[in-house]
């Protein structure tokens, strides 16, 4: 079974409404922290959908992520994140991302680029990302039921624009965290919602 359709020679969904699959897309990012490391994190509560158009440059995108799901693997780090000095996610418990357009080809095959608005930390600025449609597979849990396509995606933000601090200087000299964060993404989008129950058919998970 396929759901791929190829347009302007970029193959990907078949028209109509999918959904961001949690248990197998992941947010990325990696900072600079304390001058000369740099620590790679996830943001693990994501739900969104993405509308395929017939014409690809109609097509839309809207993810929310829950701000509050950083994860750094330390926990003292990743509780610092969420106050007041970085994601202040108690009064921003939201991060969004609203597409604004779309542009195929690139410079890898099946690229695109995904134009739209991010909002962090209560401000919202236009970015872009570098994407890229991986491939197709089923749900190896429900082959008959869910159906899906994977996609990379990357760019870069800084902290700066969103009014997000960097934690302040440091003794030896720059910010405790960098200004430029870079954002990967490994996404899988599926055709069921992830939201409701699948048809009883005998899978388990």
């Amino acid at each position: 079974m396929s759901s791929a359709q190829p347009v302007n020679d970029v193959v990907g969904p078949a028209t109509g409404t999918w959904h961001l699959d949690p248990i197998h897309s992941c947010i990325i990012f990696v900072a600079h922290y304390l001058r000369f490391g740099r620590v790679q994190g996830t943001f693990g509560e994501a739900t969104g959908t993405v509308t395929v158009a017939g014409d690809p440059a109609d097509s839309t995108v809207d993810i929310t992520i829950n701000a509050a799901g950083i994860n750094t693997g330390v926990r003292m780090r990743d509780d610092h994140l969420r106050s007041a000095d970085f994601l202040d996610v108690e009064n921003h418990p939201e991060i969004r991302f609203t597409s604004t357009g779309l542009e195929t080809g690139g410079r890898a095959e099946n690229a695109f680029l995904m134009h739209g608005d991010l909002t962090v930390h209560g401000t919202s600025r236009p970015v872009t990302l570098e994407c890229q449609w991986v491939g197709e597979a089923p749900d190896y849990m429900n082959p008959d039921d869910t159906y899906g396509h994977f996609f990379t995606g990357n760019a870069q933000i800084r902290l700066s624009d969103f009014g997000i601090g960097d934690g302040g200087p440091l003794p030896w000299g720059g910010r405790l965290v960098g200004d430029r964060i870079d954002i990967v993404l490994e996404v899988r989008l599926q055709n069921n919602d992830p939201a409701e129950p699948l048809p009883q058919n005998g899978h388990t998970a």
